[in-house]
């Protein structure tokens, strides 16, 4: 080869060897930058919210039965067979009684199984058996109730069909705050509630949106007998259906019962008993001790003082421009809106909070200082220092009992203190069961609300949510555990002295510029005399808006 190295020509089959290797793993780059770029592209799935439906069992007058929450694509659990006296159960069905519901069902929205049951067979002996009671036809409502469980609800069914077995109960957990809108939504395709549950403001605006049917006199004055003042007077409103007015002067207007009250409720002091062992009378003495406690040294060991930490003596469970909070001060001052009867639209009354009133002088001056110090109106999250055992007092209502009590707090609650020896007064609210005006089986509806102000669905209603009657005080001692339930009584003590929140529709008008006229004065240091005149205009705005 004369000393020159001859280069090697590689054969025709290794040349298709290494061609197939290379090919093979560009193959294989490819397929993996296939996967990366679908990889990407598709990304995570977004996790959707776990949707849960409620499953409702009616027994039909047996023993009750606790609601089941199924989630979606599940099946609901068979129960164990309720008992009724004089009848066997044979089955759970859900739209035709003869047609047992099959437990392997994927349940898809909320629905209510019934109790099939076949009368026991007795030898009578000789003797006359009334079998016309199995013979009357059976109706069906549906009942809007605020209770997530059910449990409260099944045993209302319960007690209610002892009485009325032929009437079947659909119950379906509706929030208060929510049965109003739900209704005018579905109400007039019929998949709406014969009974719906609402809070005491609603009232007048489902008056108004054609929603609720008054109660026939006869119901409306039984229900006067037993029902507390404060309730009766929430749910009785003058109103001309022809004109839609309240004004009790309009030429149709008739008064009208128009839901039945259930349950009562309003603020209080809480105060918590490590701390305090009696509560303050006055506003005067609890600021003095207010002064005194928020310059001590917190107990954490900070260095720093219980105002420095935000622990202020007395808190508010919503903030300090809430004029359902506030009410109890202005009424110390000789201001309620709307007038004396709490009922007309034309007297909101803003104006007499200025200067010569010295409600919000009074709320700037002497209640500021003590309660937030210089920081904002909602600077001091209240109730949250009363949960975590940091402060004694804090202004808070019913609804917020159970917190508390899981928190492990031992809290009592005292009567709102005076004002320069005034009493101060609280607005009463009340939880209420209505008919909707176009049930189809509005006499059955009737029986049902009826029912709810019993001795006995007071009792389970106590029982149940720890909510206190909206009974006569002296009908009280009939409902087991209420006169002894200290929580209970001092809320009752409390409404001697509350009055009803104004139930008009133009209370949705007076909130907004009730807030805003507190912010100004707490937070800007506007002058009461202009924080009024604003407010009022404002009022006024909204009103003539809505006309």
């Amino acid at each position: 080869m004369h000393g020159v190295t001859q280069l090697l020509k590689p054969s025709s089959s290794e040349y298709k060897s290494k061609e197939t290797a290379n090919m093979k793993k560009l193959f294989l780059v490819l397929t993996l930058l296939l996967g990366l770029v679908l990889l990407v592209a598709c990304g995570p799935e977004e996790t959707p919210e776990d949707t849960t439906y409620t499953v409702t069992f009616n027994s039909a007058g047996g023993s009750a039965v606790p609601s089941q929450t199924v989630e979606e694509g599940g099946k609901a659990t068979e129960p164990t067979a309720p008992t009724r006296t004089g009848y066997n159960f044979q089955y759970w069905y859900l739209d035709n009684q003869n047609v047992p519901f099959n437990f392997n069902t994927v349940i898809t929205a909320n629905i209510t199984l019934t109790a099939y049951w076949t009368a026991q067979q007795v030898e009578n002996n000789g003797a006359l058996i009334d079998f016309s009671n199995l013979f009357v036809p059976k109706s069906t409502i549906r009942v809007w109730i605020d209770d997530q469980a059910g449990e409260y609800m099944a045993e209302i069914i319960q007690e209610f069909n002892k009485i009325y077995p032929n009437i079947v109960v659909e119950h379906q957990h509706m929030g208060t705050v929510d049965a109003r809108e739900r209704l005018k939504t579905f109400g007039p395709s019929g998949n709406g509630a014969d009974v719906f549950q609402f809070p005491h403001d609603h009232l007048a605006q489902a008056i108004l949106e054609d929603l609720v049917y008054a109660l026939p006199t006869d119901v409306a004055e039984n229900i006067a007998e037993r029902a507390h003042p404060l309730g009766l007077d929430i749910a009785t409103l003058w109103y001309d259906e022809t004109a839609k007015s309240f004004d009790p002067s309009s030429p149709n207007a008739q008064e009208k019962l128009f839901a039945v009250p259930m349950s009562l409720e309003s603020v209080g002091l809480y105060y918590n008993k490590a701390y305090v062992q009696t509560p303050a009378t006055t506003y005067e003495q609890l600021l003095a001790d207010a002064d005194t406690w928020n310059a001590q040294l917190a107990s954490d060991e900070s260095g720093q003082t219980n105002a420095q930490k935000g622990w202020y003596y007395l808190g508010n469970s919503s903030h300090w421009a809430d004029s359902y909070f506030m009410q109890h001060i202005y009424s110390a001052f000789d201001f309620y809106p709307f007038g004396p009867t709490l009922d007309n639209p034309n007297e909101v009354g803003f104006a007499a909070l200025g200067v010569e009133n010295g409600a919000l002088e009074w709320i700037v001056e002497e209640l500021k200082p003590r309660v937030t110090g210089t920081g904002a109106h909602n600077s001091v999250g209240g109730s949250t220092n009363f949960e975590n055992g940091n402060i004694p007092y804090v202004i808070a209502g019913p609804w917020m009992n159970k917190t508390y009590q899981d928190k492990g707090i031992n809290f009592g609650i005292a009567p709102l203190p005076t004002i320069k020896g005034k009493a101060t007064r609280t607005f009463a609210g009340a939880q209420m069961a209505a008919v909707y005006k176009y049930s189809k089986n509005t006499a059955d509806a009737i029986k049902f609300v009826e029912f709810l102000a019993s001795d006995k669905a007071m009792e389970i209603q106590y029982r149940h949510m720890t909510k206190l009657p909206a009974l006569q005080q002296e009908l009280l001692y009939d409902i087991p555990g209420v006169m002894e339930d200290p929580l209970m009584l001092a809320m009752s003590n409390q409404l001697e002295t509350s009055v009803p929140m104004p139930t008009i529709p133009e209370v949705t008008y007076y909130w907004g510029p009730g807030e805003t006229m507190i912010t100004q004065v707490w937070n800007d240091a506007v002058l009461p005399s202009v924080a009024v005149v604003t407010a009022e205009e404002s009022y006024q705005s909204r009103k003539a808006g809505a006309s």
